[in-house]
């Protein structure tokens, strides 16, 4: 929100809580649809295992560049329908239309073009949610309202992962057609779009946004967006020297999303040849196979959801350190035994580890950056850990197509072996870290 002092913003009502979150619902339900689902769309238009790394990379990108403007320039924007609204209603109509033409896209261009619209749709729409929380909650409630949205967040991507095999459950087709995606996926892309505006819709109207008088009336005192940024050099040479502070844990950070984007990438074409047999993205059971990726996806995410509410205490009992620790070792096991398993009910149980590891990468390398900014480091600081959750994915997307194709001649489980070392790699850096974590 910017505000350099906040006296007292009224409490609001649980239902109002609630309804800042309901959003993120739709939000992630489109997301859990498509990390399960890009890559048997792009090779059902042709794609080869060697370009998915790089045909993945419209999310990074627009994480990296949307989010930092947009948060910014909605803190400015002060408007008759509020600060947030117009950015959720032109951000969402935008998503909307990408989903509509994904589902019905004729080729392999006009499906990434829609995805990359999509993406920066989606980032541009996780902003002014995040910001609503601030702009709306008085300190005392925004652990709920966050916590809140954490729940909708793992609900939405629990039932976006699963949609295309319930969906082939009732009968719908999950073959793909000759340049059509499979109608299972069609569906549920259009599921996605109608999810996606009865949140975003639900949300607009059902939250009522404080006006500069609201402000003013509460005493709460506004900085003005623009004097922070006036600020931002000089406040960056003075968190410079403090970064160093930090290097474990970014250098945790890359490894493990590192090892995250190889899953979301590879899944699909490992588990569809390896587990399920498949020759081709035109065989039935590289259809089966892409579902079922998806009930994994939906089982990590269900796993990630419930973990988090252990983790406290195993913080508490065991140390920060060594529950990442163990939780990034159970992820490396789970990474591995998607590429060596091919029982499908073997593959869940890699999924369940995944999910483990999933909610500790989600938290536990912010709670030991946090500690570190208690020692004295500005607070702030702990936003540049969301660089190091985007760069390794470039990293990744960048350059894992020439390895493949140079290296592993287009072999696919290769890539979840290298994720699997990834993420012991960042459980060795993690046990080394300093004890008080």
């Amino acid at each position: 929100m910017g505000s350099a002092a906040m006296r007292e913003i009224p409490k609001r009502s649980r239902c109002t809580v609630l309804n800042l979150s309901i959003g993120y619902l739709g939000l992630q339900i489109t997301f859990g649809i498509e990390s399960s689902s890009l890559s048997r769309v792009y090779q059902g238009f042709g794609a080869s295992v060697d370009d998915l790394a790089m045909l993945w990379l419209a999310g990074p990108v627009a994480g990296l560049i949307v989010q930092p403007l947009i948060g910014p320039l909605s803190d400015r924007t002060w408007t008759r329908f509020g600060r947030r609204r117009p950015f959720m209603l032109v951000s969402g109509l935008i998503a909307i239309m990408a989903l509509i033409q994904l589902a019905y896209a004729p080729n392999l261009v006009t499906a990434i073009a829609m995805v990359w619209l999509l993406e920066v749709a989606m980032n541009a729409l996780n902003a002014p949610y995040r910001a609503l929380v601030g702009d709306t909650l008085p300190v005392s409630q925004q652990g709920e309202g966050f916590a809140m949205q954490t729940v909708f967040i793992g609900l939405g991507a629990f039932l976006g992962a699963f949609a295309p095999k319930l969906l082939n459950v009732a009968g719908v087709s999950n073959m793909a057609g000759a340049g059509s995606a499979a109608l299972s996926i069609q569906i549920a892309f259009l599921a996605a779009a109608l999810c996606l505006a009865v949140s975003i819709g639900w949300t607009m109207f059902a939250v009522r946004e404080y006006s500069r008088s609201d402000y003013a009336r509460f005493g709460v005192v506004i900085t003005d967006a623009r004097t922070i940024a006036s600020r931002a050099p000089e406040r960056l040479r003075a968190l410079l020297p403090t970064l160093w502070a930090y290097r474990r844990f970014a250098a945790i950070q890359c490894f493990a999303w590192a090892g995250l984007y190889l899953l979301w990438v590879y899944a699909t074409p490992v588990v569809a040849s390896h587990a399920f047999g498949a020759t081709s993205p035109f065989d039935r059971r590289f259809a089966d196979g892409a579902d079922w990726v998806g009930v994994m996806f939906g089982t990590y995410n269900g796993i990630a959801g419930l973990f988090a509410f252990v983790l406290p205490q195993l913080f508490s009992r065991f140390g920060v350190r060594l529950t990442h620790t163990v939780a990034l070792v159970a992820g490396a096991l789970g990474l591995a035994g998607i590429a060596l398993m091919q029982s499908h009910w073997a593959l869940l149980g890699c999924a369940v580890l995944i999910g483990v590891a999933y909610s500790s990468i989600l938290s536990a390398p912010f709670v030991m950056a946090s500690r570190i900014a208690r020692m004295g480091a500005a607070g702030s600081s702990i936003g540049i850990m969301n660089v190091f959750i985007v760069v390794p994915q470039l990293v990744m997307g960048l350059s894992m197509g020439f390895i493949m194709s140079r290296f592993f001649l287009g072999t696919p489980s290769i890539a979840l072996f290298l994720a699997s070392a990834f993420s012991l790699i960042a459980a060795m850096i993690c046990i080394t870290g300093k004890r008080e974590n």
